[in-house]
């Protein structure tokens, strides 16, 4: 089934980070282009709003990725990593 697209559609891209990145690397061996992944999704129509929701780790070292997605025009959305007893470490709950 072909998507029809025209310059006057209005879009929304929803994307969820950590659940692409893992995907990418673990089925591929690659890596994700989410540049490139907005542009081919945006595909020339009008962009309303382009959400990308990750995770945050207690270290701060993605900080630089998140300002990088932000440039390429996506609103970040952060969540705290949770670590349970044991160490187990998981996103849980809910997106505001």
């Amino acid at each position: 089934m072909a998507t029809i697209k025209h310059k006057d559609q209005r879009v929304g891209i929803f994307v969820d980070a950590q659940n692409m990145y893992h995907s990418a690397r673990n089925l591929y061996k690659a890596k994700v282009n989410f540049k490139e992944i907005l542009r081919v999704a945006i595909s020339g129509r009008q962009l309303i709003r382009a959400v990308i929701y990750v995770i945050k780790t207690e270290s701060g070292e993605e900080q630089k990725f998140f300002g990088a997605l932000e440039k390429q025009g996506f609103e970040v959305k952060e969540k705290d990593l949770q670590i349970f007893i044991g160490g187990m470490k998981k996103e849980i709950g809910m997106w505001g």
